[in-house]
């Protein structure tokens, strides 16, 4: 079973409209798209990870926003923003490290690109009988 996210819908959506974090999204996504040109093609996914890093190399700020979703909805990245124990989200934003914001950015980016959990994971996807 899910578990529920760690703060208010309402403050997640705050959060993600949180004007200051949206410079720091675009940087983190073009220093996660430049690790991935630096992977190993055998890397599982390569292909859509690196398929992804190439269309956003340079963000845009609406792909950021896009981002900023998804970001905000990570287990990974709430827990970093309620370490500000504030509800305003400029100090929550604030409140995430760099390294904090790349990690988030990191593990979804295969998801992102469209990479499913098994390929993520390394297995050999069975072909659907039809």
């Amino acid at each position: 079973m899910p578990t529920a996210p760690l703060m208010p819908l309402a403050l997640m959506a705050a959060l993600a409209n949180e004007k200051t974090l949206i410079p720091r999204v675009r940087m983190a996504i073009a220093v996660v798209a430049q690790e991935v040109f630096l992977e190993d093609a055998s890397t599982p996914g390569n292909p859509l990870r690196f398929s992804l890093a190439r269309s956003v190399l340079s963000p845009t700020d609406l792909q950021a926003a896009a981002m900023m979703v998804g970001l905000v909805a990570s287990p990974l990245f709430q827990a970093a923003a309620i370490t500000a124990n504030s509800s305003d989200p400029a100090v929550m934003a604030a409140a995430v490290t760099d390294e904090q914001l790349l990690n988030a950015v990191r593990v979804g980016w295969s998801a992102v690109a469209g990479v499913s959990p098994a390929q993520a994971a390394g297995a050999k996807e069975t072909p659907i009988e039809t």
